[in-house]
Parts: C-alpha cells; sequence; structure tokens
C-alpha cells in the first residue's frame, strides 16, 4: 500500500525539514518528494499559494510549516501526553519560529541597507544567539530526561534540534559552552527512528549559478538555506 502523505520541498534542509524531521520520528511512511530549483517555475502553480513546503493527504494539499508539523505531531504523539505539556510545546514552537525569523532577516530583507543589516547581524551575534541558547540549556538542565519539555521526545526538541543544527552549520564550535545541548544534539542524532535519516540525508542542493535564468520563490534560491519553520518559503 502506497503512503498517504507526500511532502513537497525543494532538495535542501531549510524550511521543509522539520517536517521531515517530524515525519520520521513519527514513525510515519511518507514520500518525500524534493523538487529541483530548476522545475520550480513550473511546479508553482500548482503548490498551495504557489509556495513550498507543503504536504499531500489523500489527494488535499496543505502548506505552512507549523500547521504542518502540529497535523503531524498531533497524530504522532509529538504534542507531549499532558494538556500543559502541550502548551509549553505550542509556545515553544513559536518561540523558535521567532528566533529564526531573527536569524534570517539579515540576510533575506532586501528593505535593509547594509549598516542596517550589519547592526542586526551584531546583535544576533553579542545578545540574541546566546540568549536563546542558554534559555533552552537552562530548560535541559533541569530536565531529568534529557528532552526539552516533559519527559518524552516532542517536536518542540525536533524544532530546537533544527534551528540549532542552522547554526552549528555555519559556526560548528558554537555550542562549546553549552554542555547540555550538545548533550541534546547528540541524543537526537541517536534516536532509531531518526538516526538513519540523519546520517543518510542528502546535502542542499547547489544554487543556480545564474539565479535570473530560474524565476524562483521569495527567497530563492540564495536565502532558502537559512530558512525554517514558520512560514512558506523564505
Amino acid at each position: 500500500m502506497p503512503p498517504k502523505l507526500k511532502l513537497v520541498y525543494f532538495n535542501i534542509r531549510g524550511r521543509g525539514e522539520l517536517v521531515r524531521l517530524t515525519l520520521h520520528a513519527g514513525g510515519v511512511d511518507f514520500i518525500d518528494e524534493r523538487i529541483p530549483y530548476e522545475e520550480w517555475t513550473q511546479r508553482k502553480n500548482q503548490a498551495p499559494n504557489g509556495q513550498v513546503p507543503y504536504i499531500v493527504v489523500d489527494g488535499k494539499m496543505y502548506g505552512e510549516v507549523l500547521p504542518i508539523v502540529r497535523f503531524i505531531s498531533k497524530k504522532c504523539g509529538l504534542l507531549g501526553k499532558k494538556e500543559d505539556d502541550q502548551i509549553y510545546v505550542e509556545i515553544l514552537l513559536e518561540q523558535v519560529n521567532k528566533f529564526r525569523d531573527q536569524l534570517i532577516r539579515p540576510k533575506v530583507d532586501s528593505f535593509l541597507n547594509k549598516g542596517q543589516k550589519e547592526f542586526l547581524l551584531k546583535k544576533l551575534q553579542e545578545e540574541e544567539i546566546p540568549k536563546f541558547l542558554t534559555r533552552v540549556e537552562e530548560a535541559l538542565k533541569v530536565s531529568r530526561t534529557g528532552f526539552v519539555l516533559g519527559g518524552e521526545l516532542t517536536v518542540a526538541d525536533l524544532s530546537v534540534w533544527d534551528t540549532i543544527d542552522l547554526l552549528v552549520s555555519e559556526k560548528p564550535d558554537i555550542l562549546g559552552l553549552y554542555p547540555k545541548l550538545l548533550e541534546h544534539r547528540a541524543k537526537i542524532k541517536t534516536l532509531p527512528k531518526l538516526k538513519k535519516y540523519l546520517e543518510t540525508r542528502p546535502p542542499d542542493q547547489e544554487v543556480p549559478k545564474n539565479p535570473k535564468a530560474t524565476t524562483m520563490p521569495q527567497g530563492s534560491p540564495q536565502k532558502a538555506q537559512y530558512q525554517g519553520v514558520g512560514s512558506s518559503t523564505k
């Protein structure tokens, strides 16, 4: 019997990676359709609101990352068992989303001038990134299980891991002062349902040398590698 769910996104991690992680962690049998950049012009009109990622379930298409991961997590028990745990998971998803928006804005906002971009990047490096890492580190210090919230894996762990993976890709030693985050990163990588995927997932497709030759969605291709949860393509 073929999988009932299909994820459609580019052949990059970006905004679709949290969806992939959630599907794998939930044990969902799914089709991971990765669109080459050069095919986007022909495919755009087929996507909900002309944006990716989106999922197809029983022939129906649904877009927007956070609603997608909530939908999957609810079905797979990744939102937390207790109601108060579920609320905290939802809160953390929103907080991580806002943080990732801060991370990507200096790289993708074409309305910012050079001075504004430099100011935002400096603030990120000196204030926002350390603040985010410290908050998660402190949460992990009081955890008895090594997970961010509650006693088991939730989509909050995946969201944090995915965001930190972005930071590590840009600065490999960024977690040097955060031992609990290092442990959390290693813990997620070795979970049975995620281990194989994380060891074998393909690298991001390279950006076309002549981006003008291909009509890309907003923020792609140069910006796609910096994207995360919270909205459609950037």
